[in-house]
């Protein structure tokens, strides 16, 4: 396929100046030779004029009347006239008077109709070349009036006229040699003048494509290469200010995207601009039926505080001002959202969905957990107390009564004291896992230690502990967390199983990373309603029963923290041969 001829813009601009300074050098000359023609047509004239008033003036100085007789002019004069010159007198009604050529003034027509007559009656005087049939040639005629009559002098219109009348050459050929140096001077124009636009035009292409070579387009050191180059360096600024603004905005998009809550982006007019996908879905939550159309979350009910807010700023404010917003949580089944508006400077804003349900079950349960203590503080510290002001109130009472009082008061106090010690180690197992340390440690010997410890306790049940363990059992764990789930376990069948109950911990399977464990014991069990609720805080199977036997009802929330602290996951179950049993897994790297 052959591509179409392309001149560059500076061809372009070379051939259009030197076609319009063709044109104008040639409208110039033609103009100057019109000039020069009509020059010397006047100088002729003026020449004719003089011979004209000399006739008029000598028949007016002499007296001597012109009659049809040629011989009655006087030779004298005729000789001061040039010997070519034809010479006419005419009167007003165009009747020939005089003729000095030899013809009979009566047998010439009526000049009346000859236009130099016509001029000269009318303007005074006029000229006219001619083809004159009576003399069969050419004349440059010129006649001009002396009231009565008109005097027309005429000279041949040879070869000496014709060149007279020609324009000068000179002009003429200072435009041809002025030519070539005006060209180039446009070359040289046009060049400096055609690498601007150029550079400009290359530059616009390659901006449209988005690949603009700075170090390639070169402009010429003129006002508008300068006009260039600064036109190229602010699209530099601006190229880079938008690649700033679009890894931004990619940013905050990517960041929308993976954000853990929903947002979206909304014009004044409340057209959606930007939503996550977890918006979508929790706005999903709050409407009947699901929807891609983010405009029917304005049709909820329970979003009409949303919507009195938007309305009470419509209005554009100055990007100098706070930026107002407003919250409120919105329960949406068994979910809870916090909604937040931000309105933003042009009127346009935001609006963030929050599920805050877990966040608000965790403030009902650390509130329900300050209660349980509160209630569980109350009892031992008011017995403390009672005991003390019997002693104080009562000094007659006998020694044996004082030792009682003293030695409720020390069982009382360990309570408490093992109390605040279970709060502190569970809120440290939630709050800050990351500062309990690890160590590697043998989980049998952690399990030997609880059991020695707890000999005397298990001793008084009547109860034995029977292990199958192996005899090393190496991991990476919290000795003291290690510790509180075997001694919460065993102390937990030791109060509940029943006398003469046995306890056994077995390790029935073990994989490189992983260790499963059970621990349960041959008692009674628990009814299978409470077992959902056995790690929970505080929670009793029957009222009273922790405090009959001790303990301060977070035994088993520090067996699952610690368990989870570990990597693992516990569960309970009642076993069909009877008693509890507890199934858990540790991570052992």
């Amino acid at each position: 396929m052959n591509l179409p001829f392309t001149l560059s813009y500076k061809s372009k601009l070379l051939l259009n100046f030197t076609a319009l300074f063709a044109v104008f050098t040639l409208i110039f000359v033609m103009f100057q030779y019109r000039r020069e023609r009509q020059y010397k047509r006047e100088l002729l004239e003026e020449r004719l004029r003089c011979y004209a008033n000399m006739v008029a003036s000598h028949a007016d100085t002499t007296a001597v009347p012109f009659t049809a007789s040629p011989s009655l002019t006087p030779t004298a004069f005729q000789r001061m006239l040039p010997p070519e010159l034809r010479l006419t007198i005419i009167d007003t009604d165009g009747q020939v008077l005089f003729e000095n050529a030899g013809h009979r003034p009566e047998e010439m027509n009526n000049h009346l109709g000859r236009p130099e007559v016509q001029a000269a009656l009318l303007k005074g005087e006029g000229s006219d070349i001619r083809f004159s049939t009576t003399e069969d040639r050419a004349y440059f005629y010129f006649a001009k009036s002396y009231g009565a009559r008109i005097v027309r002098v005429a000279l041949p219109y040879n070869d000496t006229v014709q060149n007279f009348m020609k324009a000068d050459n000179v002009f003429l050929w200072f435009v041809l040699i002025l030519f070539p140096v005006v060209l180039v001077l446009l070359i040289y124009i046009s060049d400096r003048f055609g690498k601007a636009v150029s550079g400009l035009k290359d530059f616009m292409r390659s901006a449209d494509r988005g690949l603009v070579d700075y170090d390639r387009i070169d402009f010429p050191h003129s006002e508008l290469g300068d006009i260039g180059r600064a036109i190229m360096e602010k699209y530099r600024q601006l190229e880079k200010s938008n690649t700033v603004i679009a890894n931004e905005r990619e940013r905050l998009l990517r960041h929308f995207h993976y954000f853990g809550e929903g947002i979206a982006i909304f014009s004044h007019e409340r057209q959606c601009l930007y939503a996550n996908a977890r918006f979508m879905q929790y706005m999903n939550l709050l409407l009947d039926r699901p929807t891609a159309n983010v405009d029917a979350l304005w049709e909820v009910d329970s979003m009409s505080p949303a919507v009195e807010f938007l309305a009470l700023h419509r209005k554009p404010r100055p990007t100098a001002e706070e930026a107002p917003f407003f919250r409120f949580t919105l329960p949406a089944g068994g979910t809870t959202f916090a909604v937040q508006l931000l309105i933003y400077a042009d009127a346009g804003f935001e609006l963030t969905l929050t599920d805050v349900t877990v966040a608000e079950k965790n403030r009902q349960l650390k509130q329900q957990m300050s209660n349980n203590i509160t209630h569980e503080l109350r009892t031992p510290v008011s017995s403390v107390r009672g005991f003390i002001e019997t002693l104080l109130q009562c000094p007659q009472l006998s020694e044996e009564r004082k030792r009682a009082c003293l030695e409720k008061a020390h069982a009382q106090t360990v309570r408490l004291t093992d109390l605040i010690r279970d709060v502190a180690l569970i809120t440290k197992t939630e709050e800050a896992p990351d500062l309990i340390p690890r160590e590697a440690l043998n989980l049998t010997q952690v399990v030997r230690d609880a059991t020695e410890d707890l000999h005397d306790v298990l001793d008084k049940a009547g109860m034995e502990v029977l292990t199958e363990l192996p005899s090393t059992l190496p991991m990476c764990g919290n000795y003291s967390l290690l510790y509180a789930i075997f001694r919460n376990l065993l102390e937990n069948s030791a109060r509940y199983a029943g006398a003469g109950a046995e306890v056994h911990i077995d390790c029935y399977n073990r994989t490189d990373h992983v260790a499963y464990l059970t621990v349960y014991d041959t008692g009674c069990g628990v009814p299978e309603a409470h077992l959902p609720r056995l790690f929970e805080r505080f929670y009793r199977v029957s009222e009273g029963r922790t405090r009959d036997c001790g303990g301060t009802g977070l035994g088993l929330s520090i067996v699952r923290n610690a368990v989870r602290f570990h990597g693992g996951d516990i569960s309970v179950r009642n076993r069909r041969e009877g008693g509890l049993e507890f199934l858990f897994t540790l991570r052992l790297d």
